[in-house]
């Protein structure tokens, strides 16, 4: 079993619940985090050290002076996007420098390019195992210049976190009573909204435009920072489309009324917008809470694909025929399907066991090739 260091900024539910995994299979675990990050739960013999505030040179020598002390065999950095610091930047060349230390990255997001001027992309270059949340992330990796020849790769999806006081109970006040009544005389669907103007060219005011004439839309979300003018043309142009009874929006609500919404609906359509892994995985985890059906498309049913099973207990629309899909999707009487997903079918279906189980084959595939 190995000696293995988690470096990440915080402590996410991917962080911790990989760091539980590792530690079942007798693996010696210590996760390195930002200080005043709290552990998620029970410790079970795993080592905390929540030390950096700043996360400079400065903090990243001082803790390398206790590395060589520790010995790790494995050191992992685990990053939210494709953005690192400079006590990251040391920590990996110390790893990539120590000829006994396997230098592992997992990125959940690329959001910014792997350019040139990216540290993280001579991060990837240089790191002996490499893990994407999705395969479609792991093909946007081709090119680059690669040092080592055995480099190994996997898929690593954010967490899905099932904890009891993520999702807790919250009271609603006499506005969201009120949306909340309103709402339980027709049938609904419910889209997130996070649109940052009014585009009506656009394919997602488009597909808004085609569900309201199905069903009322619920935009889950706000456009408080539009113009005025915006908001106004948004209205007409529904409305010259007779679709202005068939369509509200939430503004910011509680935890409880989005799941209360989201449990009512006829289904929440993510289909057609760009999330990213840790975006829609969250999405995820509020449609499988409230026992939604969920309207995914090809692109983002990559994330977790073990899960979804199209016309079982989700809908999938081809990425590439979107709206094509949509509209033959909405003739349909029904849209009920014949699993639903519930909180513990999720958890007993222990998704993150076979990347777990891959990353477990890479370290130790690794770590062979370091002897």
């Amino acid at each position: 079993m190995a000696k293995i260091i988690l470096v990440s900024k915080v402590v996410s539910p991917t962080t911790w619940q990989l760091a539980h995994a590792l530690r079942t299979q007798q693996h010696e675990v210590t996760i390195l985090t930002s200080y005043k990050e709290e552990p998620l739960g029970e410790l079970h013999n795993i080592q905390f050290m929540a030390y950096f505030k700043k996360w400079n040179f400065t903090e990243g020598f001082k803790i390398l002076i206790g590395f060589f002390g520790f010995q790790p065999q494995i050191l992992h950095i685990i990053l939210e996007d494709d953005r690192m610091n400079k006590a990251q930047i040391l920590l990996s060349t110390f790893a990539k420098a120590h000829p006994s230390c396997v230098l592992t990255t997992s990125l959940l997001n690329i959001r910014y390019g792997l350019h040139y001027k990216n540290p993280v992309r001579y991060l990837i270059e240089q790191s002996d195992i490499i893990t994407c949340p999705t395969v479609e992330a792991l093909g946007q990796l081709r090119g680059l210049n690669v040092r080592a020849s055995s480099q190994g790769r996997g898929i690593l999806p954010p967490a899905l976190d099932f904890r009891d006081n993520h999702l807790g109970e919250n009271s609603i006040d006499d506005t969201e009573v009120r949306l909340s009544a309103d709402l339980n005389k027709e049938d609904y669907f419910v889209v997130p909204f996070r649109e940052p103007r009014f585009n009506p060219k656009s394919g997602n005011f488009q597909r808004i435009q085609t569900l309201a004439k199905k069903y009322k839309v619920v935009l889950w979300g706000s456009y408080s920072h539009w113009s005025l003018r915006e908001r106004k043309q948004f209205a007409v142009w529904m409305k010259d489309n007779n679709l202005d009874r068939r369509w509200v929006m939430t503004g910011p609500i509680t935890i409880q009324l989005s799941k209360n919404i989201l449990k009512s609906s006829k289904a929440m359509i993510l289909a057609g917008q760009k999330f990213t892994p840790l975006e829609i995985t969250e999405y995820y985890l509020r449609a499988i809470q409230a026992g939604s059906v969920l309207i995914l498309d090809s692109r983002q049913s990559g994330v977790h694909a073990d899960l979804w099973k199209s016309a079982v207990n989700c809908w999938i629309l081809n990425q590439e025929n979107l709206l094509n899909d949509l509209n033959a999707l909405l003739e349909r009487q029904d849209l009920a399907l014949p699993e639903v997903l519930s909180e513990l079918h999720t958890q007993n279906e222990q998704l993150m066991d076979s990347s777990l189980n891959e990353l477990n084959r890479l370290y130790n595939k690794a770590l062979s090739n370091l002897r």
